[in-house]
């Protein structure tokens, strides 16, 4: 074991190279308390605004239909351009997070999410609109691909299923924030049409969130990965400082025997080479197990995607359908909405009592037959509690989503390897306001959430035969270990933050 291994504090910068073991356990044996709340407020925030943009297509095409007189095809591209905004984002800025870092392209992708969700609000016709949602859904795909990178690489193992549950709570009170302000918004006229005051608040919240980013710390994980190791010592002492001046108390000792070392570690150290500057290639994410979390995690976000957008972005829509007018629909969607920051606080609350795959194939089936009920009802208070616990189930899934994908790569590749399946998500999620109102037109929209539940249902099939297990266990082992390992025990949460 090296040296910078037995101290729990670290040797000064450019003593030794901080190794991928020393930084991983220096940063789990880190008390959870109020440092961490902070990091995952600032990362919910931007996680807000992200489905802020997604949510606001329905809405959107609801209001400006009769505004535009717009058509199917319109309204799918009015839906549909910031899905492949996110394709485009997650793949390109995904991939620059592993390359330029994780801190540097959260202030880049907001940055392109600001200026054109702003300028979107000024409109003229549906496609100048659809092509500022399609720049805008650049830096919000490249965002949300980002989160669960971030955060998993900082809360320690027995947190970080909960916290990326708070972070996806805080994103999806977004929904009914959307829904709410969607109905008076959509028959008021204040200095400009109300619709258009929804996009300037999409805008407006981003700048306080920028300067807020500003001290965020970069991931030591991420740095030592590279090879820049003097940079993660100083890191970690800055985030060991305050944490420690915080929590009021010497920090304990790092467990080092907890982390497995990396095998990228192992063959420099017995053949002396120093760690590559560069992520490895793209290649890489599909070869041996990495291959079956590719399609576990892909699995999750292009199949799950269809089926969860296709209820979540065309709500509104459906209930048009059942014959609600647009105030009525708006309104009943703002309810189902109030289902979807409970969802994700729900996972949160799950996420450390139970094995995280677990968690995602079971919300995936019963997502589905609550749509299925959904599509079904014809009475007003089965519509709704139906709507409200598709909502609410739907997003405990979509955290759980997020908190597995954080966990099943390799450091280096982690930002590349989610970008990629958040991205390809997000393409097969710009086919289902297309496929989705073209089968609601023709067969109704009990069809539509027909279709949605089998897409869960084969999502569930392939995360639970190749996904692996993560509760409880570092990064590091999660990415060493077989997709088939083993059960093992959950190790119970214990109390406390």
């Amino acid at each position: 074991m090296s040296a910078s291994r037995e101290d729990g504090q670290g040797a000064a910068p450019g003593s030794h190279r901080l190794d991928l073991v020393t930084a991983a356990a220096r940063l789990e044996r880190l008390p959870v308390g109020a440092w961490h709340w902070r990091l995952t407020a600032i990362v919910g925030i931007g996680a807000f605004y992200e489905y802020f943009e997604v949510f606001l297509g329905g809405i959107l095409a609801a209001v400006l239909t009769p505004v535009w007189n717009l058509g199917t095809f319109e309204q799918g591209w009015l839906i549909g351009a910031v899905f492949l905004g996110m394709f485009v984002g997650a793949l390109s800025l995904g991939r620059m997070a592993d390359r330029l870092g994780r801190k540097k392209m959260f202030l880049v992708n907001l940055g392109i999410y600001l200026v054109f969700s702003l300028v979107a609000a000024f409109s003229p016709n549906v496609w100048f609109l659809v092509a500022c949602r399609f720049l805008a859904g650049i830096g919000a795909g490249a965002e949300a691909a980002l989160i669960p990178t971030y955060l998993g690489e900082f809360i320690p193992r027995h947190r970080r299923g909960r916290y990326i549950g708070y972070a996806f709570t805080v994103a999806f009170i977004a929904y009914p924030v959307v829904a709410l302000a969607g109905a008076p918004l959509a028959r008021s006229h204040f200095l400009f049409d109300g619709w258009r005051w929804l996009l300037v608040i999409a805008a407006s919240g981003v700048v306080l969130l920028l300067w807020m980013r500003r001290s965020m710390p970069e991931s030591p994980r991420w740095l030592v990965s590279i090879g820049r190791s003097d940079e993660a010592e100083a890191e970690l002492r800055r985030i060991e400082t305050e944490v420690e001046r915080l929590h009021g108390a010497p920090l304990p000792e790092p467990d080092h025997a907890s982390v497995p070392v990396p095998t990228a570690e192992k063959t420099a150290e017995k053949t002396g080479e120093k760690l590559t500057e560069q992520p490895p290639g793209v290649t890489q994410l599909f070869r041996g197990q990495n291959l079956r979390r590719m399609i576990a995690v892909g699995s999750l976000w292009t199949l799950g995607v269809l089926g969860y957008y296709g209820f979540s972005s065309l709500a509104t829509v459906l209930l048009l359908d059942k014959g609600y007018d647009i105030q009525k629909s708006l309104i009943y969607t703002a309810i189902i909405a109030v289902g979807y920051p409970l969802g994700a606080l729900t996972a949160a609350w799950f996420a450390e009592r139970t094995e995280r795959r677990t968690l995602v194939v079971v919300s995936a089936l019963l997502t589905g037959a609550t749509g299925l009920a959904f599509g079904c009802a014809t009475a007003d208070w089965v519509i709704m509690l139906a709507g409200f616990l598709m909502g609410l189930i739907s997003n405990v899934h979509s955290s759980g989503v997020n908190m597995y994908a954080a966990e099943v790569f390799p450091t280096k590749l982690r930002s590349t390897a989610i970008g990629l399946c958040y991205g390809t998500g997000r393409l097969f999620a710009l086919m289902m306001p297309f496929l989705g109102l073209s089968i609601l037109k023709t067969f109704g929209g009990s069809t539509v959430l027909l279709l949605s539940a089998v897409l869960f249902t084969a999502t569930a099939v392939l995360v639970f035969v190749f996904g692996p297990r993560t509760t409880g266990r570092v990064l590091e082992e999660v990415a060493e270990s077989p997709a088939e390992d083993a059960v093992r025990p959950v190790t119970p949460l214990q109390p406390g933050v």
